[in-house]
């Protein structure tokens, strides 16, 4: 059903074979180092379409730029986003989607007026348009294939699935921490 909905995100469009292998140069050194990110607004609702999906590649694109990390790939969903970049060793993961996930809440808020509502009708306004957390993967060409493998899997998926105990209890998307202490 949801194949039908909309498209998962596609290594083969952004050509990531070659873009995951480059290898970049610093002023002290050679680097490969590649963060795949995905994160959701609250409650997974389905905001992200139209208009808004627009202005939110740009904004993802600008902050990019700001940040100096390289977009490779960016995908926006109805209730999610794909975020594959190229970036320096001095970049965090962390401060990455901190300045991403910030800056857009509050500028599509500022757009948008009707997303600080978040598609409810009881007048609530909430503090933040995305989800507390979010899934972060590196890649480099030595596991370019795993990346592959797990994005192809993605087509036709509700919640992107990804154990990191091997089995299939943990969902990206489902950011629970009872999910994540149970296999300990």
């Amino acid at each position: 059903m949801t194949a039908q909905q909309y498209k998962h995100f596609n290594p083969s469009t952004y050509n990531l074979d070659v873009k995951i292998a480059t290898v970049r140069t610093g002023s002290h050194c050679k680097f490969n180092i590649n963060y795949h990110i995905i994160w959701i607004p609250k409650y997974r609702k389905k905001l992200l379409y139209g208009k808004v999906k627009m202005v939110l590649e740009q904004i993802i694109r600008g902050q990019c730029e700001d940040l100096k990390v390289e977009v490779l790939a960016l995908e926006v969903m109805p209730d999610h986003i794909h975020l594959f970049v190229g970036a320096k060793p001095t970049d965090t993961p962390y401060k990455i989607v901190k300045q991403i996930k910030g800056n857009t809440s509050i500028q599509l808020r500022r757009c948008f007026k009707w997303l600080k509502y978040l598609h409810f009708n009881t007048g609530k306004v909430f503090d933040s348009l995305w989800a507390v957390g979010y899934y972060c993967g590196s890649a480099g060409h030595v596991s370019q294939e795993a990346v592959r493998r797990y994005i192809n899997e993605q087509q036709g998926k509700d919640v992107f699935e990804y154990s990191i105990f091997g089995n299939n209890e943990v969902k990206i998307g489902d950011f629970t921490q009872t999910k994540l202490t149970e296999g300990f």
